[in-house]
């Protein structure tokens, strides 16, 4: 009975949201010159839609522009934004419909609700948020999901696709993933995807000791032990639907602290469809959660090294050379029954491993010259497009100057 009302308010809201957007289409005419910028649904102000509104505000040929953001806090999002007339809306408010309306292009990384779509005259440019190592979209086979069967994601990705005019991609291989995921080819849409780099990692291009040392002073981080970024990936098959998807922590962290403590400290960083976190107050001084950083760019500029498993994340965090570890102890089940990859993990620039003492033991022994020529080829094929400037590239093809 519970999951039923549940299911019935859910959908009057979005029937209620449905109607705002449909009134405010019908109010609003798209404005040439105004832009919206939405991150992971208006969670933070970070990824490709950041990239991009940073190289633009840097731009005369755009300093006409009005900017909207859109944010679930939006006060927090307003202390986010560099200094600038820049406009906040609350997302899935009223004005939020109106921006949408009001801005003839959308620069968006995540699906946005299914009646959310542009008009003839608008630009929806759909960014992403990553390249992907485990399937996505309509690449999905596994029926692994515990919140949305295959025949759903399908559905997803085919009308989002009819949505998009533009992508962005850092490499011929996401290229060919976001292709294939989205089906761009069922709607004649392949050459929407712009192979200029993800302006996401241009601030890695950017970094510089005193803005390394004043983000650590800022998280107050230690400054004299090593740095352990820990960003593992939420499992599609880990759901309740009091608790929604919950952390695989594949981690215990007081045998690490007696392993690596004296000379690391831990920033675990959480993926945002995680909504109940783990307890760190006993670790304090050694694991710091960081799940509630804004742009995980600053945990990758502060961090020595990297542990993650099926995350995109290490594509990006491959453009700093560190060393990166690759925590799989469930692979089978993952791979098997959960989503499956793209590419043999033999692939991935850094040890792979099952468990806590092989990963201690890998971080121990691991010799950068080991693994430089991997290193390598694993960028000349998946990120060799990034750079200091994507950002202002996508901006030039998708406006047009």
């Amino acid at each position: 009975m519970v999951k039923i009302i549940k299911n019935s308010l859910r959908r009057l809201m979005l029937l209620y949201k449905r109607i705002l957007f449909g009134i405010a289409g019908i109010l609003i005419r798209p404005d040439e010159k105004t832009i919206l910028f939405e991150s992971f649904q208006g969670r933070s102000y970070a990824c490709n839609p950041k990239g991009i509104f940073e190289a633009m505000i840097q731009e005369k040929a755009y300093e006409d522009f009005q900017y909207i953001w859109v944010f679930r806090n939006v006060e927090k999002g307003k202390a986010l934004l560099p200094k600038g007339k820049y406009k906040v809306v609350r997302f899935e408010s009223f004005a939020y419909y109106k921006a949408l309306a009001r801005a003839k292009y959308w620069v968006l990384n995540s699906n946005p609700r299914g009646f959310v779509k542009p008009g003839k005259r608008q630009v929806f440019v759909q960014t992403w948020h990553g390249t992907p190592l485990k399937k996505i979209g309509c690449d999905v086979e596994r029926e692994g999901n515990a919140v949305t069967k295959v025949s759903e994601i399908l559905e997803l990705y085919h009308r989002e696709a009819k949505k998009i005019s533009y992508m962005v991609s850092p490499s011929a291989y996401c290229t060919e993933k976001l292709i294939s995921a989205f089906d761009l080819k069922a709607c004649g849409k392949e050459s929407v995807v712009l192979e200029i780099g993800y302006p996401r990692n241009d601030s890695l291009f950017h970094c510089t000791p005193e803005r390394v040392k004043a983000i650590k002073n800022a998280m107050n981080l230690p400054l004299d032990k090593k740095v352990l970024l820990y960003a593992p990936t939420f499992r599609d098959n880990k759901h309740s639907e009091m608790g929604g998807f919950s952390v695989e922590q594949g981690i215990d962290f007081d045998l690490l602290k007696e392993q690596i403590g004296e000379d690391f400290i831990v920033l675990f960083r959480a993926h945002y469809f995680i909504a109940k976190r783990l307890d760190f107050q006993k670790y304090a001084g050694f694991v710091y959660d960081v799940s509630d950083v804004n742009d995980i760019n600053d945990l990758y500029l502060v961090s020595d090294l990297l542990i993650t498993d099926y995350s995109s994340v290490f594509f990006d965090y491959a453009n700093l050379r560190r060393p990166m570890f690759f925590l799989m102890y469930d692979y089978e089940e993952y791979k098997n029954q959960v989503r499956d990859m793209y590419f043999d993990t033999k692939e991935l620039p850094g040890p792979i491993v099952k468990n806590q003492e092989e990963l201690v033991e890998a971080i121990r022994t691991y010799n950068p010259m080991d693994w430089q020529e991997k290193y390598n080829l694993f960028h000349d094929k998946y990120n060799y497009l990034d750079g200091p400037d994507c950002g202002k590239k996508a901006a030039r093809q998708i406006i047009g100057y």
